[in-house]
């Protein structure tokens, strides 16, 4: 994604009430989408990721396996979202070696990791017990450049390529939380219950 990115505004309508009901609506627009190879298919534009933390206890988090591609020298999907606990494979489906690496998780740098080289059909793996944006790069290719969101509840979902989302939650007290790339995150605390409430974002740098 370009530096000069301006803007990007998400506005997002939060209406809650049984967890049968839908919950966050919303769209985002504004940006380019991240560079591809010549020749490649374009990218997606990229997405958001929104959460919310409820002040009871929330279920139990279940430990999943989460795939990160490295194809057309680039990191697909260029967003990814997971609970914290989580696994994710990073497979090489390209026909050179990659790396993957980051600086920080959350902007912790004790949390820095290099995971080292993969050649071709050859995969690498870490699970993530820490929650926080990872930034991820290939050294090899310093155009290479990912977004891994660690999130510390199950609550959570990531926008489609239209940049529309929906996001469900049982009654109870929370704090909603929405990140993009390149700008700043907000936070909203909400009530769930009987009626629906709403809830709006704008995300600038």
């Amino acid at each position: 994604m370009r530096s000069h990115l301006r803007k990007i505004v998400i506005m997002m309508m939060l209406s809650l009430a049984a967890l049968a009901s839908p919950g966050i609506h919303g769209k985002i627009s504004g940006g380019p989408p991240p560079k591809s190879m010549p020749g490649a298919f374009p990218p997606p534009p990229p997405r958001s990721v929104v959460w919310a933390v409820g002040s009871s206890q929330l279920p139990p988090r279940t430990a999943k396996v989460y795939t990160m591609n490295q194809k057309w020298t680039m990191f697909q999907p260029h967003v990814l979202a997971i609970p914290v606990g989580s696994t994710v494979v990073f497979k090489n489906s390209d026909t050179v070696e990659h790396n993957v690496s980051w600086r920080s998780i959350g902007g912790n740098r004790a949390l820095a990791k290099n995971l080292g080289n993969a050649a071709p059909g050859q995969t690498l793996s870490f699970r993530f017990t820490h929650p926080g944006v990872v930034h991820l790069r290939c050294t090899l290719h310093p155009d290479m450049s990912a977004y891994i969101v660690v999130v510390p509840t199950p609550y959570f979902t990531t926008t489609k390529r239209s940049g529309e989302y929906q996001l469900n939650l049982p009654a109870g007290r929370y704090r909603v939380m929405a990140w993009h790339e390149g700008q700043r995150e907000q936070t909203r605390t909400v009530t769930v219950g009987k009626n629906s409430s709403t809830l709006n974002f704008k995300l600038t740098k």
